[in-house]
């Protein structure tokens, strides 16, 4: 299915348009020249390299390094404790790859927002193949309104279980090319449900990465839901802040996403069938777009915010 859905999706991006640096407008019916179109761009950086396996950076707790130090002796717990905090990436086991190298994530996310008839807020889309490229585009859209969306992916190492991870760092852009311009940055990462799977023995779980498996799903999954989310946003560039719906907080929807960090009085900017957006930690804090849960509730402890600028 997920073939058929790649082959559609290169006849949608033909349709549109959509080349790297090339923006196609949404509007070109006959009565699109009567009025000007206001609706934001939208600048996509899509991800360009394989899919990688990552061990991210744990501190060990001062009490745990000095238990492990005392079991194992220092020089042996030493190399643990430093491994431990550092971020190691690399390449998936072979057993787990494809032909694909990305899982198709990329084309998926550009055939989600490439459709014509998807009737998406945003009057162009501009694909990107980085960062200074994006600005060079933007020089070209003086005094408009714009969202850059650079998005990243990769397999997290959870010891015995890994988890898709996709972030998204969007900036929105107003006033472009202006000595109004402005620029508001906000941090976007998704999670997908854990697969049981141990990377030191990779053949144990072949089945979760074979073509069209679970892991494929996962990630056809994330660029519907991104896409979906990108819409919500892109949308409310264009109305004013004092008519953006209020946000409920988890503690109102009785919602409990898969989450250490979040607390019931966290604000929930999006939602779709068994996920939520939520801004955790202050007005301006990261969003997570978390899987839910039924049999935890969310914790409603203090906790030591670390805010990011962000407008949503």
């Amino acid at each position: 299915m997920r073939r058929a859905g790649t082959a559609v999706g290169a006849v949608l991006l033909s349709a549109a348009g959509v080349l790297h640096g090339t923006a196609h407008a949404a509007g070109s019916g006959p009565g699109a020249g009567l009025s000007p179109d206001l609706r934001p761009v939208l600048v996509l950086e899509p991800p360009h390299s394989a899919l990688q396996l990552v061990h991210h950076a744990v501190r060990l707790p001062d009490k745990q390094a000095e238990s492990l130090a005392m079991k194992l002796g220092y020089w042996i717990a030493a190399s643990v404790i430093r491994r431990d905090r550092e971020e190691r990436r690399g390449p998936l086991p072979s057993a787990w790859r494809t032909s694909e190298p990305d899982r198709g994530f990329g084309q998926a996310l550009l055939m989600q927002l490439s459709q014509a008839s998807a009737n998406w807020p945003w009057r162009t889309l501009i694909v990107s193949s980085s960062g200074p490229e994006s600005d060079s585009q933007l020089q070209s859209l003086m005094g408009q309104d714009a969202v850059i969306a650079a998005v990243r992916d990769e397999l997290v190492d959870l010891t015995g279980k890994v988890e898709l991870h996709v972030t998204m760092q969007l900036v929105t852009v107003r006033a472009i090319a202006t000595t109004h311009e402005t620029r508001v940055r906000t941090q976007v990462e998704y999670f997908a449900p854990p697969l049981v799977a141990d990377s030191a023995m990779p053949r144990r779980s072949l089945a979760h990465f074979a073509m069209d498996g679970p892991l494929d799903d996962q990630v056809g999954t994330a660029a519907t839901d991104l896409s979906q989310f990108l819409a919500t946003i892109v949308a409310r560039v264009s109305v004013p802040d004092s008519l953006h719906p209020h946000n409920p907080t988890l503690g109102e929807l009785g919602a409990h996403p898969i989450c250490g960090e979040c607390r019931a009085s966290d604000p929930v900017v999006y939602e779709q069938p068994g996920r939520v957006w939520v801004r955790v930690g202050r007005p301006t804090g990261t969003i997570l777009a978390l899987p839910l849960q039924t049999h935890r509730p969310v914790s409603h402890a203090p906790r030591t915010d670390h805010a990011q600028t962000g407008p949503y």
